[in-house]
C-alpha cells in the first residue's frame, strides 16, 4: 500500500493490478477476464493499510469488484474500526512469546542477546517483532548503552545511519555533525510530519536533496501512465516517519497544541502517536537528538508546560461532568518520558486510581503501567482490573509493582482471573503467595475454577468464592 497511496483515487481495477502492481507477461485483458469469471479463486492482500483513500480498493474491500473474492487487510488495531466491515473474520498478529523473542536475539546477535534478555524493559518491546528487529540493531552498533523506551531505540538507529552514511565513520563528535546536518533533518522531518498528518507514507515536495539524510528513505517509481514513471520516497518503516514528524512538531512548538486538539477527534485520532515520541524527546538525556536540532533555550520553554497540558488534554471531563481518562496511552507516554514528577501529576489528577477495566494490555504496555505504579511513593494506587487481558510476561510486570497498590477487597478476585485466562500458569505460584494461599474465584466461572484446581494437585489451599 505505500505505492498504492501514490495512485490516482479515479483508478480502474485493471490499472490497479496491472499498472499499479505489476503486468502479467500474458495478455492483460484475458487475465482480468479469467479473475472476473473466477473470482473465488482469487486473492488480494492490501499489506499496511492506513485509509480506504481509492475508490477501486473501497469497491473490492466492499464485494462491489471481485465478488468473490478473499479480501485480506493488514492494518494497525487503531485503524481497524475504520477498515473492516464487522462481519469480517478478525485475526491479531500477539507477536513474538517470550521463547520465540530469546530464538531470534540469539540468532542476531549471538552472546550479546544476553544483555537484552536481562533488560526486562526491552524484552516487553521485542514481543513486537519490528522493535525486536530494531532493538537487534542499536545493539550490533557496540553501544554500551542500554535504551529503554521505543524512542531512545529510533534515536540510537538515527545516529548510527547518519555516522555510517556520513563518509566518516570516525566522526569523534556526533552531535556536532548532526547540527550541520540540522536543516536537513528538519525538512525531512516537515515533510514526515505532513505525509503523517494525510494518514499516507509518501512524502510530497520533499525539498532535501542530503544523501545521508536521504538514507532513511526508501525510493519508489510508481508507474502513472504507460511510458511515465514518478518517483516518490518514502520511509523504510511507518514508525519510523512518525518518529521524525514529532522532530518537526516540537521544533514548532505553537502547533503542538493544535495536534493536541486534533488527536481528540475521529478524523485525527492518528496523530497520538506522534506524542509518546515527543514526551521523551524533550528529555535532557543520552543519547540526545531533539538538542543537536534546536537551542536549548527554546526545549526548555516547551518542557515547562508540556508534560502537564498532555495530561489535562488526555484527561477531560464529559458532558455528564464525568473524568475521562485515555489511561493507557498516558501510561505509555509517562513511561517513555521516564519522568517521576510527571507520573506523580498523572496520578494525583486521577486520585490514585487507575482504571484499566476491558483493556487488553501486551507486555509493553504492562511494563509502562508498572513504570507508572511504582513512581507513587507516598500513596498506594487503587487498581482496577477487571476484565482485564494481559499475556504472561505481561503479568511478571504486575506483580513487580503490587507493592504500591491498595490491597481492595476485589484485586485478588481480579488478579486470579487474569491469571487464569492469561497463556501461561506460571504465575499461579507467586499469586498464592501475595493472597496468602487463599483463592478468589466467582462462583459462576466453573471452568476458571476447575483450571486452576488441576494445577494445585493435591496440595491444600484455602478456597474463598466471591460472588
Amino acid at each position: 500500500m505505500r505505492e498504492i497511496t501514490s495512485i490516482p483515487p479515479t483508478l480502474g481495477l485493471e490499472d490497479l493490478l496491472f499498472n499499479g502492481y505489476s503486468e502479467p507477461d500474458e495478455d492483460k485483458d484475458e487475465v482480468l477476464q479469467d479473475m472476473k469469471s473466477h473470482s473465488d479463486n482469487v486473492t488480494v492482500i492490501f499489506d499496511g493499510v492506513t485509509e480506504l483513500s481509492s475508490l477501486v480498493v473501497k469497491k473490492l474491500v466492499e464485494k462491489d469488484l471481485l465478488p468473490d473474492a478473499k479480501i485480506i487487510i493488514t492494518c494497525r488495531p487503531d485503524d481497524e474500526e475504520d477498515l473492516c466491515p464487522e462481519d469480517w473474520l478478525r485475526v491479531e498478529v500477539k507477536g513474538f512469546s517470550e521463547e520465540t523473542i530469546k530464538t531470534y536475539l540469539s540468532t542476531t546477535l549471538g552472546d550479546d542477546h544476553r544483555e537484552v534478555l536481562s533488560n526486562v524493559e526491552l524484552m516487553t518491546l521485542c514481543h513486537v517483532p519490528m522493535y525486536a528487529l530494531m532493538v537487534a540493531a542499536s545493539f550490533s552498533s557496540g553501544d554500551s548503552l542500554q535504551p529503554r523506551t521505543v524512542t531512545e531505540i529510533c534515536i540510537n538507529i538515527v545516529r548510527i545511519c547518519l555516522q555510517i552514511n556520513s563518509n566518516k565513520p570516525r566522526i569523534k563528535n556526533l552531535n556536532q555533525f548532526i547540527k550541520t546536518k540540522a536543516n536537513e533533518i528538519l525538512s525531512l522531518a516537515e515533510a514526515a510530519f505532513y505525509a503523517t498528518q494525510r494518514k499516507t507514507v509518501n512524502l510530497e515536495e520533499l525539498s532535501c536533496d542530503d544523501s545521508c539524510v536521504l538514507s532513511f528513505l526508501k525510493q519508489l517509481d510508481v508507474k502513472v501512465a504507460p511510458t511515465e514513471t514518478r518517483t516518490v520516497y518514502a520511509f523504510l518503516h511507518y514508525t519510523m516517519q512518525e518518529f521524525f514528524a514529532a522532530l518537526w512538531l516540537l521544533k514548532n512548538p505553537d502547533k503542538i497544541r493544535e495536534v493536541f486538539q486534533q488527536c481528540l477527534t475521529e478524523e485525527m485520532k492518528h496523530m497520538k502517536h506522534l506524542i509518546p515520541f515527543m514526551c521523551r524527546l524533550l528529555i535532557e538525556k543520552s543519547p540526545c537528538l531533539m538538542s543537536c536540532l534546536t537551542p536549548a533555550e527554546e526545549l526548555q520553554e516547551t518542557r515547562n508546560w508540556f508534560m502537564e497540558e498532555m495530561i489535562d488534554t488526555f484527561s477531560t471531563k464529559a458532558d455528564d461532568n464525568e473524568l475521562y481518562v485515555d489511561t493507557l496511552f498516558l501510561c505509555q507516554c509517562l513511561y517513555e518520558s521516564q519522568s517521576s514528577e510527571a507520573c506523580v501529576y498523572f496520578l494525583n489528577k486521577l486520585d490514585f486510581y487507575l482504571d484499566l477495566s476491558g483493556e487488553d494490555l501486551d507486555p509493553h504496555s504492562c511494563c509502562a503501567v508498572a513504570y507508572v505504579v511504582t513512581q507513587s511513593k507516598e500513596r498506594k494506587i487503587n487498581l482496577n482490573l477487571e476484565d482485564v487481558t494481559v499475556s504472561e510476561q505481561g503479568m511478571k510486570q504486575f506483580f513487580g509493582c503490587l507493592q504500591n497498590v491498595e490491597w481492595h477487597d476485589s484485586l485478588p478476585l481480579q488478579l486470579w482471573m487474569v491469571v487464569l485466562l492469561s497463556e501461561g500458569q506460571t504465575e499461579c505460584a507467586e499469586l498464592l503467595h501475595l493472597c496468602k494461599n487463599d483463592l478468589h474465584l466467582p462462583v459462576v466461572e466453573s471452568s476458571c475454577k476447575g483450571q486452576c484446581l488441576s494445577l494445585l494437585g493435591s496440595r491444600r489451599y484455602g478456597l474463598q468464592q466471591s460472588v
